[in-house]
């Protein structure tokens, strides 16, 4: 090979060797860039951010767990033009941010950044809350009710619900009431309740309520209705008060026993046995009160048609509107206090007001209580069994005075 030759290409073998030594030393000085002004420093993020909703607010909380060196958080929103400062005073364990952050109503973007004394940043964690105000607050409504009725006897008042929408966050309805004590009672039912019962309610005092929202499951403050007032109840003293008169067991032909009254076993004389049915009769087709003795039942003595109720002090008259009977056989309409009515023999001494039930027609007492008081109100009646009756066919009316 000619001297010329072999000099052309160890030039060119050089000149190749000096571009890639070149191109070596360029890609080695890339992470130069990269490094302007010093190495990036991040202080470790807040760990597990809640964002919980409230009335007009967020409220926020998480943890500060690695990096002791945190001093401050900042939580920033509105696409970063609103923004608050909190210091952070961190201890060797796991810290706990809890911030409430004013905001008006609506769906906001938040974003959480932690940082050192010398200012360096974490990366930033993003979260999203909802703040509720005036729009959500007036398309709330209260929980429809049906009947509200008082009844003496148990001293309780039930309301009937109607149905709710859940959706709007109706939790609880809420019912304040003064009970027999004189003391105002504030009860919370679950919304989805279709009965409340008012434990000890004081008759003639009206109540309110008004329903309870929380508008979703991490919302902090609770969101209520204006107040339904001056609901009065429907007071009930006495039950099946009403004619006909409702039957509670019967012989599906004549006999039976009254709904809402006590028999004693004297008044049950009709029946298998004559000792199942009494107090009740289907009278051309009617319910009525019933004593009865004779035409194949055995007499009766002392026989009791009563229910106990409660009374607080006042005046009352209890009248009977229309009464049949036989000329045979003695009945008495008595009040006493407690659970039972006296035989007729203790009438005078054992009863607060009596009055004779002879004849037909209509029959009243009145009476005055001095305290509240348990009281029993019925009949008592001896029926000879030589034919002998006594029907209560008209309202029995309660007043009072």
């Amino acid at each position: 090979m000619k001297r010329h030759t072999i000099w052309k290409l160890f030039a060119h073998a050089a000149w190749l060797l000096l571009l890639c030594g070149l191109s070596s030393c360029s890609k080695s000085d890339d992470y130069r860039k990269y490094l302007e002004g010093g190495e990036k420093i991040y202080t470790g993020k807040i760990d597990s951010v809640l964002v919980y909703s409230g009335r007009e607010r967020v409220y926020v909380t998480g943890l500060f767990m690695a990096d002791p060196k945190i001093v401050k958080l900042r939580a920033y929103w509105n696409n970063g033009q609103d923004s608050i400062e909190v210091p952070v005073t961190r201890t060797a364990g796991v810290d706990t941010l809890k911030l409430s952050i004013p905001v008006p109503e609506g769906v906001h973007n938040f974003y959480f950044v932690t940082y050192d004394a010398d200012e360096n940043a974490s990366l930033k964690v993003f979260k999203t809350g909802i703040s509720y105000g005036s729009r959500y607050i007036s398309g709330l409504i209260n929980k429809p009710f049906y009947t509200a009725d008082y009844f003496a006897g148990d001293q309780n008042t039930t309301i009937s619900w109607g149905g709710m929408d859940l959706t709007s966050g109706a939790t609880f309805t809420e019912i304040e009431y003064t009970n027999t004590q004189g003391e105002l009672v504030t009860q919370r039912d679950s919304i989805g309740f279709t009965e409340s019962t008012l434990r000890n309610y004081m008759p003639g005092d009206p109540l309110r309520y008004r329903t309870v929202f929380i508008p979703d499951t991490l919302s902090i403050d609770t969101f209520y209705t204006n107040y339904a007032s001056n609901i009065s109840p429907r007071l009930a003293y006495l039950r099946n008060i009403d004619f006909p008169f409702q039957r509670n067991t019967w012989d599906n032909a004549r006999w039976g026993t009254p709904a809402g009254w006590t028999v004693n076993t004297a008044a049950k004389n009709a029946g298998p046995g004559n000792s199942t049915y009494g107090g009740y009769e289907l009278r051309n087709g009617v319910g009525v009160l019933s004593l009865e003795g004779g035409w194949g039942l055995p007499g009766v003595v002392n026989g009791k048609i009563y229910q106990t109720t409660n009374l607080q002090a006042g005046r009352y008259r209890i009248t009977i509107n229309a009464i049949d009977r036989g000329s045979s056989g003695t009945v008495y309409f008595a009040v006493s206090s407690g659970t039972s009515i006296p035989d007729q023999a203790g009438l005078a001494s054992g009863t607060i007001a009596y009055v004779n039930c002879s004849g037909n027609g209509a029959k009243s007492l009145e009476f005055t209580l001095t305290e509240a008081t348990q009281l029993t109100v019925g009949f008592v009646g001896n029926m000879p069994n030589t034919g002998s009756y006594f029907k209560v066919q008209g309202n029995i009316v309660f007043e009072v005075l």
